[in-house]
C-alpha cells in the first residue's frame, strides 16, 4: 500500500515517516505511543504504525470534520466501504456533500454524514481543501481532470478496510491541541513512553488551507506551552516564517524541504524544531528531506 491515508492533505506529512522513524530510534522509543495533536490526514502516523514503529497512535483534531471522517471510517468501515462504492461521482453530488459539511453545526448526533462528506470533498475537491474550493475539472467539468480522478474506490475502501484492522491500535480525541497534551503527555510516567509530532496549521497560508487554522496568538501560547515541555520528546515541523523562527529562537534545527503541492509541485523549506535534548538523525536521502 503506497500511501496509508484515505485522505488528501494539503501539505500531508507521509513523506516526512522515514524522518521520524529514526527519530524515535535515535531517542530509544522503539514501540512507544505516538501521539500527534494536529493529527489532519495522518499520514506519517499511519505509515509508522504499518511498519510496526509503534504500538499505538493517538490522533487528535480539533475541526469537527476531519475528527467526524476518522470517527465513522474506524467505527463504521462496512458502511464506509459500502458508501465509497454506491456514491455518485459528479457535480450535483459533490453539491449536496459540501451542504452537509456547510451544515455541519446541525449534524452533531449524524457523525457518519458528516465525516462521509469530508471525505468526499477532500477526494473530489482541487488540492484536497474542503473549505472554498471547488469540484476537480470545475463546476462545467471541462478540465483534463474529472471529478473523479482522485476516486479510485477499490483503493480507497482498502484503506479504510485497514484501518478497521488497526483501530485497536488507534486512539482519537477532538480537543484543543494543547489540552490533548496535557492528558496525554504531561504526567510523569507518560513522558518516557511517548513521542510527539506536531504539524500545527500553517503560520503563512493557514487561513486559505484549514477549517480550523491558528492566529498568531494560538502560535505564541503553543510555543510557550511546547518550549516547558522538559523531558518530552517532541519534534514539530513548521512553514519557514521569520514569526516562527523567532519565537522558538534555540529550538530551531537546520530547515529542511520537501515536495508539497497544491496547485503545483515544488519544493517548499520547511523549519524543524525540537528541544537540546532530542537527538536528530541525520537525514538521508531515503527520507525525503533535504537539510539546507
Amino acid at each position: 500500500m503506497r500511501w496509508d491515508s484515505p485522505l488528501r492533505y494539503p501539505g500531508g506529512k507521509a513523506s516526512l515517516a522515514g524522518f521520524l522513524r529514526d527519530v524515535i530510534r535515535e531517542n530509544g522509543l522503539d514501540q512507544c505511543v505516538y501521539c500527534e495533536p494536529f493529527a489532519g490526514g495522518a499520514g506519517a502516523a499511519l505509515r509508522l504504525l504499518r511498519e510496526n514503529r509503534v504500538s499505538t497512535i493517538c490522533l487528535n483534531d480539533v475541526d469537527p470534520c476531519i475528527y467526524a471522517f476518522w470517527r465513522a471510517a474506524l467505527d463504521e468501515g462496512e458502511r464506509f466501504r459500502k458508501k465509497i462504492n454506491s456514491v455518485s461521482l459528479d457535480v450535483d453530488e459533490w453539491r449536496r456533500q459540501k451542504t452537509i459539511v456547510e451544515d455541519r453545526a446541525h449534524l452533531s448526533s449524524r457523525t457518519f454524514e458528516l465525516g462521509f462528506a469530508t471525505f468526499y470533498l477532500n477526494r473530489c475537491s482541487r488540492s484536497g481543501i474542503i473549505s472554498g474550493s471547488a469540484p476537480i475539472g470545475g463546476y462545467e467539468q471541462k478540465g483534463p481532470w474529472k471529478i473523479k480522478a482522485r476516486f479510485n474506490r477499490k483503493g480507497l475502501a482498502e484503506r479504510i478496510s485497514w484501518l478497521q484492522e488497526q483501530r485497536q491500535r488507534i486512539r482519537l480525541e477532538n480537543k484543543d491541541a494543547i489540552q490533548f497534551l496535557k492528558e496525554n503527555v504531561a504526567e510523569e510516567r507518560s513522558r518516557s513512553k511517548a513521542f510527539v509530532y506536531l504539524d500545527p496549521p500553517y503560520y503563512g497560508n493557514g487561513r486559505r488551507l484549514y477549517n480550523r487554522y491558528y492566529q498568531e496568538e494560538d502560535h505564541r501560547r503553543l510555543a510557550q506551552y511546547m518550549k516547558e515541555q522538559d523531558g518530552v520528546v517532541w519534534v514539530m515541523s513548521y512553514d519557514k516564517a521569520m514569526f516562527i523562527e523567532k519565537l522558538y529562537g534555540g529550538f530551531v534545527r537546520p530547515p529542511i524541504s520537501r515536495q508539497y503541492s497544491l496547485q503545483e509541485k515544488r519544493v517548499v523549506p520547511e523549519l524543524v524544531i525540537a528541544p537540546s535534548h532530542v537527538r536528530l538523525p541525520v537525514c538521508k536521502q531515503e527520507t525525503g528531506l533535504v537539510r539546507r
